[in-house]
């Protein structure tokens, strides 16, 4: 391709010299003429004048014939050669395209290949594996037979066994049965026994302790009996694990181990009547009461005065209640706080004489002497035998050193509470009497022995 076109530009080169040529020779012709014909210039004639522009048309003809050939096989030479260039990029993508293509059939025969490879192989794995659990099935299964004949022959034998242990102990069971109801009507029979007992021992304790809870006191007679009860209780609360206490029962439990000076075991009591669901708003006022005063008798105050809280949360109009935080602060020395308390109790209940002479001890203590004296003899007026209210008057008349009168109302005092005999020994307010020989006398201390 590359040499016809050289070919072509060849020719083109050839026939354009000849051209320029041939008009070269034109143009040198008429100038030869006209110098040589030149002495003849006189005989002007007009035939080689139109035979040269004659001959100056043709050659233009000739030029433009040329321009229009050139023009022509040029036009001729760039289509052949973009039409040869256009051949030549599809041949180059023709065999760029067929490699790929190529691989790409291979690549696919190929997986072709080795997916079926694949599936025979699996069909013939899969024909294994049946045929060999096949086998092992059927091995298997004459294996089981045979075991379930084995355990066939067993099961009868256990079987015979079994109805022979059960015949055995259905005759035990059946005496077990006999045997437990007998138990059973011996247990009514104690139940109700312990529950009669249960109730007896709750309803002396009750007939004692009602009376005595608003004094926190007992005559000797009436505190052995609250021994004898408690210890009765004791007893049957040992004998009997499923005794049954509500919550009354562990109220008047608490006030009976009270009275009898186990107030730990009174706390226990009153914290399982606390512990109750059963909502009875008595009941619980009367455990946290009896806590509150047990608590203080073991002088843990701070707990006495949270316990007396809970109390007067459920009734907080109670006057023995108040009375009894009253004397949680008169005996910690809060004497002011004390005396307020004491004031309210004795608006409510002007007759209660055991507030009047705390009142009237607390007055003592903040020396507003005449008001005491006046509130001490309010309280004996009220009750003459109240041993208490002799017991302050005679700190009162200590203080005023008059101790004859002193003496003669603990005296007084002594007679109607006969504690009071050990109890002055070691009360620091009475300290100026020890040394007296009368005090000695009596509290019953040998004279020769003095307090120091």
């Amino acid at each position: 391709m590359k040499r016809q076109v050289c070919t072509n530009s060849g020719l083109i080169g050839v026939l354009s010299a000849s051209w320029i040529g041939l008009l070269l020779c034109v143009a040198v012709q008429p100038a030869e003429s006209q110098s040589v014909e030149s002495p003849l210039a006189a005989l002007p004639t007009e035939q080689p004048r139109s035979q040269t522009l004659q001959e100056a048309n043709r050659a233009q003809d000739l030029m433009q014939q040329e321009l229009q050939m050139r023009k022509t096989v040029q036009e001729e030479v760039d289509r052949a050669f973009n039409h040869t260039i256009a051949l030549l990029n599809v041949l180059l993508a023709i065999l760029t395209v067929l490699p790929i293509i190529a691989t790409v059939l291979l690549y696919l025969s190929r997986q072709r290949a080795i997916q079926e490879l694949r599936e025979q192989m699996d069909e013939q794995i899969q024909k294994e594996i049946e045929t060999q659990v096949q086998a092992e099935l059927k091995q298997q299964t004459l294996t089981i037979q045979k075991q379930m004949i084995e355990l066939g022959q067993e099961s009868l034998a256990v079987t015979r066994q079994v109805q022979q242990q059960a015949s055995e102990f259905q005759a035990e069971i059946d005496q077990l049965k006999t045997e437990f109801e007998t138990q059973l009507e011996t247990l009514k029979n104690t139940t109700t026994a312990v529950e009669r007992e249960k109730d007896r021992i709750f309803q002396q304790i009750t007939s004692i302790t009602l009376v005595a809870t608003s004094k926190d006191n007992l005559s000797d007679e009436k505190k052995r009996q609250i021994e004898t009860l408690t210890e009765q209780l004791d007893d049957l609360k040992s004998k009997s694990s499923s005794l049954d206490l509500d919550i009354n029962d562990f109220v008047r439990e608490g006030d009976a181990l009270f009275f009898a000076r186990r107030y730990p075991e009174a706390i226990n009591a009153y914290d399982q009547a606390i512990s109750k669901t059963i909502v009875d708003t008595n009941n619980l006022f009367a455990a946290w009461h009896g806590k509150t005063k047990s608590l203080r008798r073991l002088k843990r105050y701070q707990q006495a005065l949270a316990a007396s809280n809970k109390a007067m949360a459920l009734k907080p109009d109670d006057s023995l209640m108040w009375f009894e935080r009253g004397y949680l602060l008169h005996i910690q020395g809060q004497y002011a706080e004390a005396l307020e308390v004491y004031d309210r109790v004795i608006a409510d209940q002007p007759g209660f004489y055991r507030a009047r002479n705390h009142r009237g001890y607390v007055l003592l203590k903040l020396q507003r002497y005449e008001e005491a004296i006046a509130e001490l003899n309010k309280s004996i007026e009220i009750k003459p035998d109240y041993g208490n209210g002799y017991y302050g008057r005679a700190y009162y008349y200590l203080l005023h050193s008059q101790p004859d009168l002193a003496l003669d109302n603990l005296k007084t005092a002594i007679d109607c509470y006969p504690r009071y005999k050990t109890q002055v020994k070691t009360d620091a307010d009475f300290a100026d009497l020890w040394n007296i020989s009368r005090f000695q006398e009596l509290v019953g201390i040998p004279l020769e022995v003095e307090h120091r």
